[in-house]
């Protein structure tokens, strides 16, 4: 074989036991088509050595929400960071057994809203109210929006916004590793769904929501607070939304 060729594969085979080393052991494709994976590789002694050193001077450090948050403070990765009056990362618990997630904060004109305000100001006392009917406590929630951007009633978003927000959410879901999602509104249905259906065929009934470990994580889509307070005959159905929640948490059957 061309000595070029060796030198080649002996850098695939280091790679590849360095990625065993370092806990790596799937990779994506077909397994048939990377034959050098089939072989028997025992790592060198000096390249362990070399990685456990590393480690110990670096240790791996594991993403927190207040790191997520404070990169959402100083996020200015499309136009809409010019607008924003407040940054909304969220609030709760880090370990919450319910996500609650909503479209984005809108900022009435000359208004002061509370530090934390993540839907509004009714809005967050109904949800509040919502949360406390089906015996959820503080801790056992965290609420956030898809948009971390609270905008005046002019700074409507467009659909790229929402993607360049997604990553955050994904992250925090990931830090959080919540039992159940709740969905608010179709805005954040759709986003974590990526389904085009309505939100009354989507709602009433669990949905599988893919995290970015891979875990797949029920979520229940239904009303926001927001349309709940114009169109209050359609609180019968949010509670059903809700009873459902609260007999996935318990482990009841539905």
């Amino acid at each position: 074989m061309d000595p070029q060729h060796n030198e080649i594969i002996d850098e695939i085979r280091s790679l590849i036991v360095y990625h065993h080393t370092i806990g790596i052991e799937d990779y994506p494709g077909d397994a048939a088509s990377f034959p050098l994976l089939d072989r028997k590789i025992d790592p060198p002694a000096a390249l362990v050595n070399m990685f456990l050193q590393q480690r110990e001077v670096a240790p791996v450090v594991l993403e927190t929400l207040q790191d997520i948050a404070a990169e959402i403070d100083g996020c200015s990765h499309c136009e809409l960071h010019a607008k924003r009056v407040v940054p909304v990362p969220g609030r709760g618990a880090s370990q919450a057994r319910l996500l609650v997630v909503g479209g984005w904060l809108t900022v009435p004109e000359q208004a002061v809203l509370p530090l934390g305000t993540i839907f509004g100001l009714e809005e967050d006392k109904m949800l509040s109210r919502m949360l406390e009917a089906i015996h959820l406590v503080p801790g056992d929630v965290f609420v956030t929006n898809i948009l971390k951007c609270g905008l005046l009633v002019s700074g409507q978003p467009v659909a790229t916004n929402i993607h360049c927000c997604l990553s955050s959410l994904r992250r925090q879901i990931a830090v959080i590793k919540p039992e159940v999602i709740c969905s608010m509104g179709i805005i954040a249905t759709r986003a974590l769904l990526d389904q085009p259906q309505s939100l009354s065929q989507l709602r009433g009934r669990f949905h599988a929501y893919t995290a970015l470990d891979g875990r797949q994580i029920p979520l229940m889509p239904t009303y926001h607070p927001s349309y709940l307070l114009q169109a209050a005959e359609m609180k019968s159905e949010t509670w059903k939304d809700l009873q459902l929640i609260e007999l996935k948490l318990t482990g009841k059957p539905s």
